[in-house]
């Protein structure tokens, strides 16, 4: 795509769920065999994922999308951040986001996904970062707030590594120093000691070249090698991209179907999971019409679920759930699936299909008989964005004083929403929020000495 110039709440233990939730890859060093990648689900299973590149003035990026969905059951397991660098104003701003992302990731315990581009108000960065140490200090920064944050994440680094012309990564990476770049970043998180808990993706677009496999007497053009990539990525924004009834060639040669599926089958022949880290339906305009929507759905996301379904490599995807600028992106049009009530409807149905691997899966709540808690487990609140009211849900093995306290953006106390001592057991709590202006909160549970912590954002 062009690119314009607390601990996780939910664990793997009997008492929160029964079934492959997203926090089960938290603190395991690898979940599955070894013949998988580092956070790779078994075959048939499907991360779902949203991006925060959503051009929404809310509070929350993703309050519309998060919204529509409208379960606690299909909230995505991954979210998506984009950092620049250096960035055309500078890392900082980058820096306070990304430690905001993080602990966001801690308190929701969704898996993150960073996606490093390399740009300057010049053009890219990858060629000086390969072959200098000018910006080593950002790396080196990124690399400490993600030892910081402690958990298993993605990183992409590069996004789009091949697109070419202005606008694109900035301008367009440099075949040869890629490889060079995207190699020392990760013997940087080697160096670091994550190389067991960050999945590095390699990522392509099919707007791009055909050149992705391309090797000559220099090297490999693209391609950082087996050791370097964990996963590989592709993304799709056209119906053309992935539409199972177009050509993979015609009579101008390979079609960007085609080339779509050729990378699909060089992820086949290398053993790597494919995550498409960006997608959305460009073009679309989705609107309340009834019509429409019913049209909009048959052309792109009924066509993009049966892509998924029918290349058991792709093994996640994340939905950039926006009304893109048009000045910047001509065309795209509004991809939200909020603004009709049958695409909201139909992706709810294909969310709670059980290839898709979510926040929380399974029926209810997630809450179990107090005989078979393990320690205290706390579900996000639901809905949550909300507006007026939300309930809060939490269980505990254990008896003793219980509080729950509310606290604003800043660290600072709101309110205390329960003191009290409890016996073991289920619990919830419905939270007005009286008045309290919009914006994001966090509420901390503790029981006894055991916390845990949480987030909620209220809308208007």
């Amino acid at each position: 795509m062009k690119i314009r110039p607390m601990h996780s709440l939910i664990r793997v233990i009997a008492a929160c769920t029964l079934v492959l939730t997203a926090s089960s890859f938290r603190n395991e060093r690898n979940p599955f065999p070894d013949t998988l990648a580092l956070l790779e689900p078994p075959d048939g299973q499907v991360y779902h994922g949203a991006c925060t590149m959503t051009y929404a003035s809310t509070a929350d990026p993703l309050a519309g999308y998060l919204g529509a969905l409208n379960d606690p059951a299909i909230q995505p397991a991954v979210r998506g951040l984009f950092f620049s660098v250096p960035g055309e104003r500078g890392p900082d701003n980058g820096f306070r986001g990304l430690k905001t992302f993080f602990h966001t990731a801690d308190s929701v315990g969704f898996i993150p996904e960073i996606s490093l581009f390399f740009m300057d108000t010049r053009g890219s960065t990858d060629s000086i970062i390969a072959v200098t140490d000018t910006y080593d200090w950002i790396l080196d920064s990124i690399i400490s707030l993600t030892k910081a944050y402690g958990g298993k994440s993605f990183l992409r680094i590069g996004g789009e590594f091949n697109g070419a012309g202005p606008g694109w990564n900035g301008g367009g990476y440099h075949p040869y120093y890629y490889v060079t770049m995207f190699r020392k970043i990760v013997d940087k998180y080697d160096a670091a000691g994550l190389r067991d808990s960050i999945a590095f993706n390699w990522c392509y677009e099919p707007d791009a070249a055909n050149d992705f496999d391309s090797v000559d007497q220099r090297g490999p053009r693209w391609y950082p090698g087996d050791d370097y990539v964990d996963w590989f990525g592709l993304d799709v924004f056209n119906s053309e991209h992935f539409d199972q009834a177009l050509p993979d060639s015609d009579r101008r040669g390979i079609t960007k179907k085609g080339k779509s599926e050729r990378f699909l089958a060089m992820a086949r022949a290398k053993k790597k999971p494919v995550f498409m880290s960006e997608t959305s339906a460009k073009g679309i305009n989705i609107s309340s019409d009834p019509q429409d929507g019913i049209n909009d759905w048959n052309t792109w996301f009924a066509k993009f679920w049966e892509f998924i379904a029918v290349h058991p490599e792709i093994k996640g995807f994340s939905y950039i759930n926006a009304n893109w600028p048009i000045g910047a992106y001509p065309g795209w049009g509004d991809a939200r699936i909020e603004n009709s009530p049958y695409v909201t409807a139909k992706y709810q149905e294909e969310m709670r299909k059980p290839r898709y691997i979510n926040l929380i899966t399974g029926s209810g709540s997630g809450i179990t008989n107090p005989e078979h808690l393990s320690g205290l487990c706390l579900l996000p609140g639901y809905p949550n964005p909300f507006r007026s009211a939300t309930t809060l849900k939490w269980q505990s093995d254990r008896a003793g004083h219980t509080r729950i306290d509310l606290y604003n953006s800043l660290g600072l106390k709101v309110k205390t929403l329960v003191s009290e001592y409890k016996n073991p057991g289920n619990y919830e709590l419905s939270f007005n929020q009286e008045n309290l202006p919009a914006g994001t909160y966090f509420f901390r549970l503790s029981v006894g000495a055991e916390q845990k912590t949480g987030r909620l954002v209220i809308t208007r």
